[in-house]
């Protein structure tokens, strides 16, 4: 029996503790975060078309919001700037190579759902749906040098989730994932998986 309430007791504390004094504060918020995109365009070994043998790596990422906060509840605006990433590979039997190279720019409009608001760490849902600007380059690597650009601003959404570790009232630190569908750019299909860290404070 002592045993029993030593436990209960103990969970009593540990929860005590990870709840604030405070109820986190509702209203507009500004947010900066910053993490890294792995691209990727279609990458079907049977594809016919060039742009989807691109295997592009990493690249950095950085955004900024303004949003409102209401409970468990957040909707924002994001703008996000995504680092230009190349990829070099044999597009012809003959053995040609090709350097391909792309950026976006996306702006979205985001929804979240915070599990646990009170708390010093709460997990969070996300999704979003928005425009992305694309810009791929193509250069062909031989005597020619043909060197060719395709742009196009396609539907974008967005679906993932985070966690918060509340500072204060008013100061948030957020980790996240989340995965993006940018649409199809030169018959290929281009999506990303997105990391990122960042600072969201309400005033």
């Amino acid at each position: 029996m002592k045993k029993t309430l030593v436990t209960l007791a103990s969970a009593l504390v540990m929860t005590t503790a990870l709840a604030s004094n405070a109820s986190a504060r509702d209203g507009v918020y500004l947010a900066v975060r910053g993490g890294w995109s792995d691209y990727n365009m279609n990458k079907d070994s049977d594809s016919t078309t060039t742009a989807a043998r691109a295997d592009f790596g990493d690249t950095w990422m950085v955004s900024g919001a303004l949003g409102y906060r209401y409970k468990f509840f957040r909707i924002e605006a994001e703008y996000i700037h995504r680092g230009d990433e190349e990829d070099t590979f044999k597009y012809n039997a003959m053995g040609d190579e090709r350097e391909s190279s792309l950026e976006s720019d996306s702006y979205m409009a985001n929804a979240y759902i915070d599990i646990l608001p009170n708390y010093w760490i709460s997990p969070y849902i996300s999704g979003g749906i928005g425009m992305t600007s694309l810009s791929l380059t193509n250069h062909d690597i031989d005597a020619f040098s043909k060197k060719e650009s395709h742009d196009k601003d396609n539907f974008t959404w967005t679906a993932g989730g985070g966690l918060t570790l509340r500072l204060n009232r008013c100061l948030n630190i957020d980790f996240g994932y989340r995965y993006f569908s940018f649409g199809k750019l030169e018959e290929s299909n281009v999506n990303a998986h997105e990391y990122y860290g960042g600072l969201r404070y309400t005033f």
